[in-house]
């Protein structure tokens, strides 16, 4: 009966850290978004910025195939519509900025408005801080994506397989979960380095390019097509790219989802060790309040 009695309290006291934890999460999340909606035109700005970077992959491509179909890149991927491609590649990449990004760049963000040290003494563990810039961050690109989607698929008359919506959203899920621990480990690095766009910035170029965005993998040099095997923005957008368009896949399905998930496991395991290794270092060091 003792026994019994403490596991009950033991499991008591983990569901009211599990929810305090969410709570924390929300509240930074709530905050991210009240802050930006305090600058209306900037937020809107940010609505219609993608589009002033897709237009120019459409118009390169018109430029070299001299319309929007095209009979090579159908018989390398299975599909012959460039805008189609080129757009859902696009489209998801966008949470590569929400990783390297939004997530990074958190941290560094609170030092410019001198709340650092503030949020960090929250009694909470501080990785929830990143969370919860996390979930905000992955709303805030959800509308995007929703807006940009709505206004392509129309303008250019996209249509999409929508039987397969949902296991490609499964797939979105494990792509952006993966991206979480690049996000986790870019926002450690920032404690230490401070200047978290050098990071960022090589990261992100070298996942954009190898990754099939905009074009198919088999256009890539040998090394750097297995350099795409690592990353889980190649398996999300193939598979995506699948379920919704019909591209030709050059591994099985089921090995998408089980790279998705050991890719998953491995970038969160090593982001939250980085984040938690750095934070020892900052305050170790004393350099958390150092701009």
């Amino acid at each position: 009966m003792a026994m019994a009695n403490m596991n009950s309290v033991t499991r008591s006291g983990l569901s009211k850290k599990f929810f305090h934890y969410l709570r924390a999460i929300n509240a930074e999340n709530v905050k991210e978004w009240k802050i930006e909606l305090t600058y209306k035109p900037d937020f809107i700005r940010q609505f219609f910025e993608p589009f002033v970077y897709l237009f120019p992959y459409f118009l390169y491509g018109f430029a070299l195939l001299g319309g929007r179909y095209s009979e090579h890149l159908k018989s390398l991927t299975g599909i012959s519509d460039m805008v189609a491609y080129t757009f859902i590649g696009y489209l998801f990449i966008g949470f590569l900025n929400t990783a390297c990004w939004a997530m990074g760049f958190s941290l560094r963000k609170e030092q410019w408005y001198g709340t650092l040290e503030t949020i960090f003494v929250a009694p909470v563990p501080r990785w929830v801080y990143v969370a919860g810039m996390a979930l905000h961050s992955t709303c805030h690109q959800g509308l995007i994506m929703l807006l940009q989607a709505v206004v392509i698929t129309t303008f250019f008359a996209i249509v999409l397989k929508m039987s397969g919506i949902f296991v490609a959203l499964l797939v979105v899920l494990l792509m952006l979960l993966a991206l979480y621990g690049l996000g986790i480990t870019v926002a450690g690095m920032t404690i230490a380095l401070k200047q978290w766009w050098v990071v960022s910035e090589a990261l992100s170029t070298l996942i954009v390019v190898v990754t099939p965005i905009a074009y198919p993998l088999v256009v890539l040099p040998i090394v750097l097509r297995k350099v795409s095997m690592f990353l889980p923005t190649t398996y999300g957008i193939m598979g995506v790219r699948h379920f919704l368009l019909g591209e030709e896949l050059v591994v099985s399905l089921p090995t998408i989802f089980l790279r998705l998930s050991i890719i998953l496991v491995v970038w969160l395991t090593f982001g939250m060790l980085v984040f938690l290794l750095m934070d020892r270092y900052g305050r170790k060091r004393g350099s958390l309040a150092v701009y």
